[in-house]
């Protein structure tokens, strides 16, 4: 990884250095097409668990991205993220994800397009069915590798990526010396690599399909995790049926192969919206759901808690909303795990939504937990974009 990213670099600096000065008014140009977007930020947590203990944290800031124009085809890319805990209420419970203060270059990239086929280098966000980084703390997880992008084939996107590094909410995670900094890139075991295809040459029908594979490391008792994502979804207006599985090998040395296979049915009339799955994973192993918190794409997933992945685990989540015309969004849900051991854990959330302006907006949610060790948890969201 290093290599490729030295001689990304170099490669840039030869273009610059042979430019002539119509080449370096060009380059000029290119700086001079630069976008720039951010976000301005705010999130407050709340959790209490079974045995009363109370717990929450508000976190502020922002991010803010530049991207240069193209220069025969070259592109760069650069994003900090920052964040500053403003409370001091028992938040170590948030370590694993909202306790951090401080600044990170989430992204910092050369891209290179040619005809349909771009390859990104360096520090980037990834959005894959079993790649990907979450958004929904103060932090966004970012990537460190090369990303290529094609699109000859009509209707179909073609990936292939290599990872090393990831970089996490905060700063605890396995290698972590400092509790509460900003997030820091790390280690991915010894690398992971992934292809990826979508397709939608049929009619209202869209095909994912999806391989990660991540090299062997001291997580994985020395194995070699692997991950198969198939997904289909069919619109039949105005309801989207989908069907989707995993097959996985954890790496354990035994009992290693996980299965999820899940079907929903969802649907958008007038501004009413409701959805209906179930999802089932077999009694073997758990299933190795993918790399990033983004990578959580069971259709039992639920609000908060996410999906459940353990072995011999059925699911099911149902939902309702509606989307009001002056910007207010109304969602309530239920979802359902009854896994080996421990019978009809639920989680029954209402999520509120509102859009100041196209720049502005707010979202509150509310979580009441049974069976699993929080009683409930309340999440409020500001954002202002730019």
């Amino acid at each position: 990884m290093k290599k490729i990213a030295k001689l990304s670099l170099v490669a840039a600096v030869a273009v610059a250095g042979l430019s002539t000065s119509a080449m370096a008014d060009t380059l000029a140009e290119a700086f001079a097409n630069s976008k720039v977007k951010g976000e301005i930020k705010s999130q407050y947590f709340q959790k209490e668990t079974k045995a009363g203990v109370e717990s929450s944290i508000w976190s502020n800031g922002g991010n803010l991205s530049l991207t240069t124009g193209s220069f025969y085809g070259l592109t760069a890319g650069v994003t900090f993220q920052t964040g500053h805990v403003a409370t001091d209420d028992n938040v170590a419970a948030y370590n694993g994800d909202m306790n951090a203060s401080g600044s990170v270059m989430s992204e910092a990239y050369l891209a290179y397009t040619l005809g349909n086929t771009t390859a990104k280098v360096g520090r980037q966000y990834i959005s894959t069915p079993l790649v990907a980084g979450s958004g929904s703390r103060m932090f966004k997880q970012s990537f460190e590798g090369a990303v290529l992008i094609n699109t000859d084939i009509p209707n179909t996107v073609l990936v292939a990526a290599y990872v090393d590094k990831f970089q996490h909410r905060t700063s605890t995670d396995a290698d972590a010396t400092v509790i509460g900094d900003a997030p820091k890139f790390r280690q991915v075991a010894d690398g992971a690599y992934t292809v990826y295809a979508k397709n939608t040459s049929i009619p209202n029908l869209a095909i994912q399909a999806q391989y990660a594979h991540i090299e062997e490391g001291s997580a994985n008792v020395g194995e070699d995790v692997k991950a198969v994502y198939l997904d289909a979804d069919y619109k039949l207006s105005p309801v989207t049926i989908s069907a989707q599985t995993f097959q996985t090998d954890n790496g354990a040395a035994t009992n290693s192969d996980g299965k999820l296979y899940g079907i929903k049915v969802a649907g958008n009339v007038a501004g009413i919206s409701a959805v209906a799955a179930y999802t089932t994973t077999d009694d073997e192993a758990a299933v190795v759901n993918g790399l990033g918190s983004g990578a959580d794409k069971s259709y039992t997933a639920s609000p908060i808690r996410g999906g459940i992945y353990t072995a011999d685990t059925d699911s099911y989540r149902v939902g309702l909303g509606y989307k009001f015309a002056m910007g207010l969004g109304l969602n309530a849900s239920y979802t359902n795990w009854d896994a080996a051991g421990a019978d009809d854990d639920s989680e029954t959330n209402v999520t509120a939504s509102y859009a100041f302006n196209k720049n502005l907006s707010t979202k509150i949610m509310y979580s009441k937990f049974d069976g699993l060790a929080q009683d409930y948890r309340s999440r409020v969201y500001l954002s202002y974009k730019f």
